[in-house]
């Protein structure tokens, strides 16, 4: 595990154990907001249904091992690449975890879902993948279908994609549960990335317009939301709406450099 994805999931854990975020050195990636700002929801005890477990970032797998450790949490997870296929990128000693959890295979918005069972389901850095992403096994190299040029990227998404996944967040969480969501944002609509093996994919950067539709789904209400942009010293700084991240852009950027966290309650 790299010392960036280490001093995050450190971070998080503090925050369960009750203490402050502490502040985190120049020049981490988004996950430096979203992981600590995730172990903030939880008090312990309960079961979590978490979209894109398989190839989360190791600061966040790292935190909801630990939740089901340390914390009485059950963790059940949706994903489009079995854990199997990329056994390699997780530590040795938490592959007999990460293979003994629950997880179903397939799209979030087709697949069966317990309905009503849930406390939380957590989505990060996860929905605006959905639309994009597909799952491949003719590259050893990749779990992701990828292009070898940006002209092979496909940019059109479709627009109901939120709307749908919501639908089944409030179907999956029993009354009061709550959907933890984080998103890339800055200057908005389908955006270009290179992956680390040169590759290219696309992903959705939310804008104020599709933050709004995407906070007001139905049967939802706003519980938290939050906004963050990477400052020109490195440091994440948080910011009071979309519109202070405007200016920002993850194109073809190794990160995002705005992100937008939600908490929604199910009505």
């Amino acid at each position: 595990m790299s010392d960036e994805a280490s001093q995050i999931l450190a971070a998080a854990k503090r925050v369960l154990a009750g203490e402050r975020v502490p502040q985190l050195p120049a020049g981490l990636s988004e996950r430096a907001v979203e992981t600590p700002w995730v172990a903030s929801h939880f008090k312990g005890g309960e079961r979590v249904l978490d979209i894109g477990f398989t190839m989360s970032s190791l600061d966040y797998l790292g935190l909801l091992l630990e939740l089901r450790r340390a914390h009485r949490v059950s963790i059940d997870a949706i994903d489009i690449v079995r854990p199997e296929r990329v056994e390699k990128r997780y530590p040795a000693e938490w592959r007999a975890d990460v293979m003994s959890t629950s997880i179903a295979i397939g799209d979030v918005r087709t697949i069966a879902i317990e309905r009503g069972v849930y406390d939380v389901v957590t989505c990060i850095s996860t929905i605006e993948h959905i639309g994009f992403d597909e799952a491949t096994h003719a590259d050893p190299a990749t779990a992701f279908a990828r292009s070898t040029t940006p002209e092979g990227v496909k940019l059109h998404r479709d627009p109901h994609v939120d709307r749908d996944v919501l639908r089944r967040f409030h179907e999956a969480l029993r009354p009061g549960g709550l959907a933890l969501i984080s998103v890339p944002m800055g200057k908005g609509g389908p955006t270009l990335l290179r992956d680390s093996l040169g590759l290219y994919c696309a992903q959705w950067e939310y804008e104020p317009s599709s933050w709004r539709a995407l906070v007001g789904a139905e049967g939802f209400a706003v519980v938290e939301q939050r906004f963050a942009r990477l400052e020109p010293d490195g440091i994440w700084r948080d910011v009071s709406s979309p519109d202070d991240l405007r200016d920002c852009t993850s194109a073809l950027m190794p990160h995002a450099a705005g992100c937008a966290l939600t908490a929604l309650r199910r009505l």
